[in-house]
């Protein structure tokens, strides 16, 4: 899978799927709240900010204003910007029922957006990082011996402490430099861009669809036979990528009402701690399914 070339000033996608709604249930507090933005009103970066689901405060920062030439908020500003705003595009075309009409680089760019949904989580960020600090440091101990015969006698006593004299900040910050290879995971992407893809429009159906702070669904592991990933792309329209000859048979017999249902009740039970919706409805429906308290767990 080829990342797409073209890099646009559009809206990012992740902030127009936060947009979903115009209120958001903090389940923890019990009590509808408003919502960032207005359903179906556009908001840059630079104003939204990267407040979509899944959003924290600086999860993809650096520790410093530079490390190894890298800025402290480049994943954000740059990597993430430009996967959003690719997305934004072919959210239009979706929405607008051209999902036959997409090219190659834009389903490269559809299926590096969903990837990046999985991995914003910041349980997983929150991981890579401790993980990758780890393993780097363990290497560094184990190149001791080595680092020691060349070492002078102005240089720090470990190959760790050289690290950190030239180049400051890196060990804590390591594992975010794999983020990029993340999201352009070919055997990942590839299984993802040779799914069928629908997007359905689920209007009929009496309630919206949600929106949670993992908003990708995925019905199963990335090799399952009946895969199938989900993601609501507006309160009546649903993209959903299957595998397998009964999905593909099953699916466009399902009633709108019965893949609401389905996905809304996927999308409570996978969220962390937010789930968007349009009315009062939504707030009785996440606490039928996670109790009076807490969307948190």
């Amino acid at each position: 899978m080829q990342p797409p070339s073209r890099h646009s000033g559009r809206d990012n996608a992740q902030s127009l799927c936060a947009a979903i709604s115009p209120a958001r249930l903090d389940g923890r507090e019990g009590r509808q709240a408003r919502s960032l933005s207005h359903h179906g009103q556009r908001r840059s970066r630079d104003e939204e900010g990267a407040q979509g689901p899944g959003y924290k405060e600086d999860m993809l920062s650096l520790t410093r204003e530079t490390i190894a030439g890298m800025g402290r908020h480049d994943i954000e500003e740059i990597v993430l910007k430009q996967v959003d705003n690719d997305a934004a595009l072919v959210r239009d075309k979706l929405l607008a029922r051209r999902l036959g009409d997409l090219s190659h680089e834009e389903r490269c760019a559809w299926v590096r957006f969903i990837m990046s949904l999985r991995i914003r989580d910041p349980q997983i960020v929150s991981g890579l990082i401790a993980d990758s600090d780890q393993e780097l440091r363990r290497s560094l101990r184990e190149d001791h011996d080595e680092y020691g015969a060349l070492a002078d006698g102005e240089d720090p006593a470990s190959l760790e402490g050289w690290t950190e004299r030239h180049f400051p900040g890196l060990t804590e910050n390591f594992g975010l430099s794999f983020f990029h290879e993340l999201l352009n995971d070919d055997k990942v992407g590839n299984k993802l861009l040779r799914l069928k893809w629908w997007v359905f429009d689920v209007s009929p159906a009496s309630a919206c669809l949600r929106l949670g702070d993992r908003p990708a669904i995925f019905f199963g592991g990335i090799d399952d036979p009946n895969l199938a990933v989900a993601l609501p792309i507006s309160p009546a329209h649903l993209f959903i990528a299957t595998r397998g000859p009964a999905l593909e048979t099953g699916l466009p017999r399902t009633a709108p009402k019965d893949l609401v249902s389905r996905v809304n009740d996927a999308t409570v039970r996978q969220a962390a701690r937010y789930v968007y919706g349009r009315d009062a409805r939504s707030l009785r429906f996440i606490t039928n399914r996670r109790g009076t308290g807490s969307l948190a767990r």
